[in-house]
């Protein structure tokens, strides 16, 4: 099933939560699941359908949409824990043993949670565009240039200003940019709704963005829970951090920190690309996480 013709399945989960979710590519039950988590203010309309179908080539691809977002029940959760717990209420409902384990921005963030909360769950965890939490060794981080920010956080309810904003802040303001900023915004209409409305608008604060900024700002923090900084060390599964090299979003040695914290990590940087990486190179950016995955378990780690 490809991801332009992959119905939009129901499943009501333990936590009162009916999740909206996807499944792409071959649907052999006894192959392990990638499961994956979009980033701040998207709901699964914006995966790349390039990037999903390039990965199902080899594995089943499973995309949802987060309580709260897009077309599942529930509110948003407000720290990057109880985003974690949510994701795994889902994959309980979908009976997923284990699974491999990719997030992506924000995304990137809940999953590290999700890995330190039920390792036993996670197979092999790809952290893409993402950070760990503070730094807690009084190490200072050079914040991001604030614009490309500002201009997601404040896009408002319609497609056109949800382009506009991630062409600001996902892509890098050149002419290879802009041609990867348009190609993307152009695959995301190939889907085929089937009477469904594509919802390609970023969620707004009264829709729950303002919870998922309190769950960055405390992300931010170098003292509280739901923290990943001082747990890294615990991650025992084969991990793999990507990273855009010109990331304005969230900046690219924040990432190379995160991967130093990780016993093991492999780390690829993408040249000439920004926090949109992952949608620029997609089919390079499928090919290396399929092939992490499968020396994993030719290795024997897993």
């Amino acid at each position: 099933m490809a991801a332009q013709t992959a119905p939009t399945l129901y499943i009501h989960a333990n936590n009162s939560v009916t999740y909206a979710y996807r499944k792409i590519g071959p649907t052999n039950r006894t192959s392990v699941p990638l499961l994956m988590h979009i980033h701040f203010r998207a709901n699964m309309d914006f995966w790349d359908p390039l990037l999903l179908n390039s990965l199902a080539q080899s594995r089943t691809v499973i995309i949802f949409d987060q309580s709260g977002i897009g077309r599942s029940s529930g509110t948003v959760p407000s720290s990057y824990q109880g985003w974690a717990n949510s994701l795994l209420s889902f994959a309980d409902a979908l009976d997923l043993k284990q699974f491999d384990l990719l997030g992506f921005s924000m995304g990137g963030r809940c999953v590290q949670m999700v890995a330190l909360t039920r390792p036993d769950r996670v197979r092999t965890l790809i952290l893409a565009g993402t950070d760990c939490s503070a730094p807690q060794d009084g190490r200072e981080r050079v914040a991001p240039p604030s614009e490309p920010l500002k201009q997601l956080a404040s896009a408002g309810p319609t497609e056109i200003a949800a382009r506009d904003a991630i062409r600001v802040s996902f892509f890098l303001p050149n002419a290879s940019g802009k041609d990867a900023a348009d190609g993307y915004w152009s695959r995301m209409h190939e889907r085929e709704t089937r009477g469904e409305e594509r919802n390609l608008i970023l969620l707004d604060r009264n829709g729950g963005s303002k919870e998922q900024i309190a769950a960055s700002i405390a992300w931010g923090k170098t003292t509280g829970s739901n923290l990943s900084w001082h747990r890294l060390h615990e991650l025992k599964m084969p991990v793999l951090v990507l990273l855009g090299e010109d990331d304005a979003l969230i900046p690219t040695p924040w990432g190379k920190h995160l991967a130093e914290r990780i016993p093991g990590a492999k780390v690829k940087v993408y040249p000439e690309t920004g926090h949109g990486f992952i949608w620029q190179n997609a089919e390079e950016v499928a090919n290396d996480v399929n092939c992490f995955i499968a020396r994993a378990v030719i290795q024997g780690k897993l």
